[in-house]
């Protein structure tokens, strides 16, 4: 019997990226159907307040919502269609603006997060780098049992930023178990595929119920980047920077409005560059949906809803996450409010994906933070 031929580079290439499209289409149609049921399902605890059996599916609900979105991120980064920038970053920011928001998802579950870090620069994506830092968060808050420890130090020869990230995945004080096999499922997949598309080098290590991962960044140096970055070819610089194409991919936004036509206005907005869309459509059932876990963005329709219960909560959700991207939309001729984001409703397809890219980019100010 003959051995069948093995398939060459480029049959292996064009099968991969059939598999990636497979993942992306399979996570786009298990995903819309599982946020519809979502968004159904807070409109009816609003209106049975107090059944438990409604609040019970909550959570089984968004596992798997969140599941089908890790797949289409999964996917896109398996078919390249993700090529990251290099520029400067303040990974030490990038660090506090992550944490800022994941602190209280964190304290919810009485977890603690736990920072040290010293002023840093290093040559990455700005748009992919947080990213990154949310997607370790997302595997560190799954698994651990206590606390997660984030430490940020300069080391290493040549010199290099090290982020090194520590949990315990059992109870310290029981026997060591065999290490679960989730700890290798889809959202640490996507930290690795992540982490090798922007060049940073990892290393985890699992032992007596610990893990402890390092990565490794490139510090920033001026011929370094000069020598990195692309050829001008008169094209629009925004239309090359790797990370313009779904910046946002996995993140969760919520859109607050009572009009339909608002949150659907907002959602075809946000959608394309990788938003994941919740909607309330009054502030009690928005405050609702944030008590255990802030969103990435918030994006509320002030015109209708503005009064003393959108300024109370919106004092709330800046107390607890100071510099959180809270945008309000509303028509030109509306009272501002200190400390929110502005968006003019005539102009919100040009002013609101712009608001979302600069607000969520780190800024090049240094900063050295203990929490």
């Amino acid at each position: 019997m003959s051995t069948p031929p093995k398939p060459d580079a480029a049959a292996a290439t064009g099968a991969n990226a059939d598999l990636a499209d497979l993942l992306i289409q399979l996570g786009a149609e298990v995903g819309a159907p599982l946020g519809q049921a979502l968004e159904r399902l807070h409109e009816l605890m609003g209106a049975n307040k107090g059944d438990q059996s409604l609040v019970a599916l909550r959570d089984p609900l968004r596992r798997a919502r969140d599941a089908a979105l890790l797949a289409t991120q999964l996917g896109r980064l398996a078919a390249g269609r993700v090529q990251p920038s290099t520029e400067r970053c303040a990974l030490n920011q990038v660090m506090q603006q992550v944490v800022e928001v994941r602190r209280r998802e964190a304290q919810s579950r009485g977890l603690h997060l736990r920072v040290e870090a010293v002023d840093v620069e290093v040559n990455s994506d700005a748009g992919m780098l947080p990213s990154l830092l949310h997607a370790v968060l997302d595997w560190a808050l799954w698994h651990t049992r206590s606390s997660i420890d984030l430490q940020l130090s300069l080391g290493g020869w040549p010199a290099r930023a090290q982020l090194q990230c520590r949990f315990a995945w059992q109870d310290l004080d029981r026997a060591v178990v065999a290490r679960p096999a989730s700890l290798d499922g889809l959202r640490w997949q996507l930290v690795v595929r992540m982490a090798a598309l922007l060049g940073i080098q990892m290393q985890r290590d699992d032992e007596a119920g610990l893990s402890i991962t390092r990565f490794d960044f490139r510090l920033f140096r001026d011929d370094v980047l000069a020598a990195m970055q692309e050829p001008d070819t008169g094209d629009d610089d925004e239309s090359r920077r790797g990370h313009n194409t779904q910046p946002f991919a996995g993140w969760q936004a919520l859109v607050v409005s009572d009009s339909p036509r608002f949150q659907n206005e907002a959602s075809e907005l946000m959608q394309p560059l990788g938003w994941a869309i919740d909607r309330a459509n009054g502030i009690d059932r928005a405050f609702q949906q944030c008590v255990d876990r802030l969103p990435h963005a918030i994006v509320v329709d002030t015109g209708s809803l503005a009064g003393a219960d959108l300024d109370q909560w919106r004092c709330h959700v800046l107390a607890e996450a100071p510099g959180f991207c809270f945008i309000e939309v509303a028509p030109e001729s509306t009272s501002r409010h200190e400390g929110a984001l502005h968006c003019n409703i005539a102009r919100m397809a040009q002013e609101l994906p712009a608001l979302l890219r600069k607000t969520l980019s780190p800024s090049d100010a240094a900063l050295t933070f203990r929490i």
